[in-house]
Formats: C-alpha cells, sequence, structure tokens
C-alpha cells in the first residue's frame, strides 16, 4: 500500500497514566485493584520499545510525528471532558488530586524513552478526540497529510475518537496494533477491529509497518 503523505500520531502516552506514584494509578487501583496493571506492563513491555523503532525511523525519513496530550488548563479542570471533570472531581474528594494533571504540571509529559525532539509537534487537549479541543485538523492540512498512522493510549477511547474523527475528515487510518494499550486485552481488539470496519482503516504490526516503509 503507497502511504502517500503521512504522518505518525502518537495519543496521550504520558506519564500519569502508568506513574505508579500518580493520582490516575492510584485512585483507580484503589477503587479497582489491578485496573491499571495490563496497561502499564503493555507500555513498557511492548509499546514504548515498538514504538521507539517506529519515531526513529519517522523522523529518520523526515515525517511528521504528532504528540497529543490529555491534560487540564485550567485549576479547577472545568476545561475538560464532562467524564474527565467528574473523575477527576470523585478522585479529588477522595483525597487523590491531580488526577489528570495540567499541561505545565512534569506528570503530563510524554513517557521519556519516546519525548518529543526539536520539530515534532506536540498538542495538547481535554477531550477524547484531538479534534475536537486541537488544532490538530489545520496542523494537518497545513502539513499536508493525507493518512495518519495511530499510536498510543487507550486504544477504545482517545486514540479510537480521533481515529474515527479524522476519518470523517478524509485522512487514512493505519493502526499500529503494538504501539497501542487499553485496560484489558479485549476491548484494545475490540476496538481495533471496530475501527478497521467504521474507520476504513489498517492494522498493521510496527514490524509489518516498518517493512513496508
Amino acid at each position: 500500500m503507497d502511504l502517500g503523505e503521512w504522518g505518525l500520531v502518537v495519543v496521550d502516552l504520558q506519564r500519569y497514566y502508568v506513574d505508579p506514584t500518580a493520582s490516575f494509578v492510584t485512585f483507580f487501583e484503589s477503587i479497582h485493584p489491578g485496573a491499571s496493571h495490563y496497561v502499564s506492563q503493555r507500555c513498557h513491555e511492548v509499546v514504548v520499545p515498538r514504538l521507539r523503532k517506529v519515531v526513529q525511523r519517522t523522523r529518520e525519513l523526515g515525517r511528521p510525528v504528532i504528540y497529543l496530550r490529555l491534560c487540564g488548563t485550567l485549576e479547577d479542570r472545568t476545561d475538560l471532558h464532562r467524564h474527565f471533570l467528574k473523575c477527576y472531581r470523585e478522585a479529588l474528594e477522595a483525597g487523590f488530586p491531580a488526577l489528570y494533571p495540567l499541561a505545565g504540571e512534569p506528570l503530563a509529559e510524554v513517557l521519556s524513552e519516546v519525548a518529543p525532539v526539536a520539530g515534532d509537534h506536540v498538542l495538547d487537549k481535554t477531550t477524547y478526540s484531538g479534534f475536537t479541543s486541537s488544532r490538530i485538523e489545520s496542523l494537518l492540512r497545513e502539513l499536508k497529510l493525507e493518512r495518519l498512522v495511530m499510536t498510543g493510549l487507550a486504544t477504545s477511547q482517545c486514540v479510537e475518537t480521533t481515529a474515527r474523527d479524522a476519518s470523517d475528515r478524509g485522512f487514512g487510518i493505519v493502526h499500529l496494533e503494538d504501539c497501542q494499550a487499553d485496560y484489558h486485552e479485549v476491548s484494545h481488539r475490540a476496538s481495533l477491529f471496530a475501527s478497521r470496519s467504521v474507520c476504513g482503516g489498517h492494522v498493521w504490526s510496527s514490524q509489518e509497518f516498518l517493512e513496508a516503509l
């Protein structure tokens, strides 16, 4: 398949999702023990090592790398999607502050192993889809991209929602299965299956993608 003018999108691969000291992890572990185990393990053992190779090759080819980060920009987090705001307030009441960090805080940063470098694009969002609350669409148009290679967290949530919105706007979609993670394997696989049929996208492994380049 000819990828045409493509760019790599890394969705919400941020410290607060997997840092064992982050309120996001400790709060959900307190109400659902083991809630973060699968996603954290998959990130460290599968997603990060493979995505690192993809990011490196993307930069070598001079293709754009676009990072989306989910974080608040207002102290009270009222700019967040209503679901994120509800969880933030519940966590705050239970004694877990900053469930979703503010944009300038360390836990909002992308994991260091695949962190942005000069020349990459970093956009903050407050909703599931990057198209709803960031300037990603105008950026993609400026870059004259035709296809997006989707990676990051969580497969069935922000990755899928962003991919569906991108498809509606005319962008082709390629999902890299082993460069994404969800909170359960079943939701990860179900999301990719649904996205393939609804978005008309392609689901590849990182190795298949690198070989296609």
